[in-house]
């Protein structure tokens, strides 16, 4: 039992880097209707500058915040420059990002190289209990994305700008004839999905190696908690990562953790056919005019 509960303590913290991942991706196809292939590059270039920033001598947590506004801006520059003019044809926006998604590999990999890049672990400690270890910096990492997640739960579903977003999800041209500027939440809602992406590769490096090519295998994680949640659903992808988690907990434990990636796959299928809008309840983006 203390085994199971120890891999199931370790793969909360990979599921919290998904689940940031997760909510970045649904976020923006519920109002925008594109699914970013490149959402995972985003994450893997937050990674790399908080490698980069932390081997200069900055702190981990000043790292982690400019990396998230770094590839904010990122997100900005790619809405204005390329996915605006997708809106209403969302399947170039897919193949637009997935050539996105090349550029920024090829990018970093002349800027840095392709090898695997890590940091130290920046706290040292260990606590056990009940004879389960629990590394500090992961449950760091737990913490962080538990409070980035309420304040997104809360910002969506009280604030005045949460309903105007879900208002705008739900029906686009009536939320426009309404007066609500539809076009800048869509921006809005790429940085913020962007910031997230940064600040889970802060986090995603704080515990594992990155690559130039770390964004291409953490993309599909996140595309399957979208899916297993409801696509558009940011509660789903709160849920999906839990779902992922438990199952990379199983397959550790007591399966072939080789095949976790395929587990988690399996998983996602057979809940798709079952329920074909995830567990939650997905949407099915806005409507190409």
């Amino acid at each position: 039992m203390d085994i199971f509960v120890q891999q199931l303590v370790n793969s909360l913290s990979v599921a919290s880097v998904t689940i940031l991942i997760g909510i970045g991706i649904t976020l923006i196809f519920g109002l925008a209707g594109i699914v970013n292939f490149a959402h995972g590059e985003f994450l893997m270039v937050g990674g790399m500058a908080t490698w980069f920033m932390v081997g200069a001598g900055m702190n981990f947590f000043v790292a982690l915040v400019l990396a998230g506004l770094l590839v904010g801006a990122l997100g900005f520059a790619a809405e204005r420059c390329l996915f605006r003019f997708t809106l209403n044809r969302p399947m170039n926006g897919f193949i637009m990002s997935i050539g996105l998604s090349v550029i920024l590999q090829h990018a970093v990999i002349r800027v840095f190289n392709e090898f695997q890049k890590s940091i130290t672990d920046l706290v040292g400690l260990v606590w056990t209990i009940g004879g389960v270890d629990i590394i500090a910096m992961r449950a760091i990492v737990v913490a962080i994305t538990a409070i980035i997640v309420a304040i997104t739960y809360f910002g969506i579903s009280r604030s005045r700008y949460g309903m105007a977003l879900r208002a705008s999800v739900a029906d686009r041209d009536t939320a426009e004839l309404m007066g609500i500027p539809v076009r800048r939440y869509v921006t809005g809602v790429f940085i913020y999905g962007s910031l997230l992406a940064g600040i889970g590769g802060a986090l995603m490096i704080s515990l594992f190696p990155i690559t130039p090519f770390t964004g291409s295998v953490i993309i599909i994680r996140g595309f399957a908690v979208s899916l297993i949640g409801g696509l558009g659903n940011v509660g789903g992808a709160v849920v999906g990562g839990l779902v992922l988690g438990l199952v990379d907990g199983l397959s550790a434990g007591y399966g072939y953790p080789e095949w976790t990636d395929a587990y988690s796959l399996v998983v996602m299928i057979l809940i798709l056919v079952l329920r074909p809008q995830g567990l939650l309840g997905g949407t099915l983006g806005p409507k190409a005019s």
